[in-house]
């Protein structure tokens, strides 16, 4: 694990750092998630391309720091990894997005229009489920959300039976994250960011679960983007086909 230290009171961000190259290929979790547990299947996969390859865990998920005076929003996420490449001194970069993490992945992008050949969607944007379950959240005050919502949400996953392998990263991410992001992530859904990721100069991939309509893959192409379905998984390819997404991922940077 290696890592990155994000301001003067020494949090850190932590990543794994894997194959080699000059241009990586940087993952950008979803929302609860954490890369350190969602790709290792996908970059170990015979049909994954084996380019450098960073999987990080935001500031509040998975391995790195969770400061409760943290901010967390798309935006200072955003910051963080801009800071991070900076401090690289990588040349040219290619970005990787799930879900909320699309968001992040299309403003680092914008902040660094010269630096970034690829971005990569992986089904971008929220669901309606997505929006209902993000809108519980902020119902709440970010307090009563930290006190009491966050180990009831916790417990109501479990309850399901269907989240496990999510449960996992989301019960070691910080509330105050959690929290924060889902506000941003609802603001970033509702506004044109369709109309950001068409003026991306970049070469843009989508990558969608083989369920999406002629509607969703549509209004990707619209904007600009190359369209690749995987079988056999829904919004969370990664853990339903990591093969799959594999060698989709592998098709846009090859």
């Amino acid at each position: 694990m290696n890592t990155f230290s994000v301001d003067e009171s020494g949090n850190i961000l932590r990543y794994l750092d894997l194959y080699a190259g000059e241009e990586p290929l940087l993952f950008i979790h979803g929302l609860g998630c954490a890369s350190s547990s969602d790709y290792p299947p996908v970059v170990a996969s015979d049909a994954y391309f084996k380019g450098r390859s960073l999987l990080i865990d935001l500031m509040g998920a998975g391995f790195s720091d969770k400061p409760a005076d943290g901010k967390f929003a798309s935006d200072d996420q955003a910051a963080v990894l801009s800071r991070f490449i900076a401090q690289q001194g990588f040349a040219r970069v290619n970005l990787f997005g799930h879900s909320a993490g699309a968001f992040i992945a299309l403003k680092l992008a914008q902040r660094l229009t010269a630096q970034v050949r690829a971005v990569i969607l992986c089904e971008p944007g929220l669901t309606d489920y997505g929006v209902t379950m993000l809108s519980n959240i902020t119902a709440q005050s970010e307090e009563q959300f930290v006190t009491e919502g966050f180990s009831a949400f916790l417990a109501q996953l479990k309850a399901q039976g269907t989240n496990d392998a999510w449960l996992g990263p989301f019960s070691v991410a910080s509330p105050y994250a959690i929290y924060q992001w889902a506000q941003s992530a609802l603001q970033d859904n509702a506004e044109n960011w369709l109309d950001d990721l068409a003026n991306l100069k970049a070469t843009k991939g989508v990558i969608l679960s083989e369920n999406a309509t002629s509607d969703e893959i549509a209004k990707f192409e619209e904007a600009g983007c190359a369209v690749e379905l995987v079988a056999n998984a829904e919004h969370m390819i990664a853990y339903d086909n990591p093969d799959g997404l594999a060698l989709a991922i592998s098709k846009f940077i090859d």
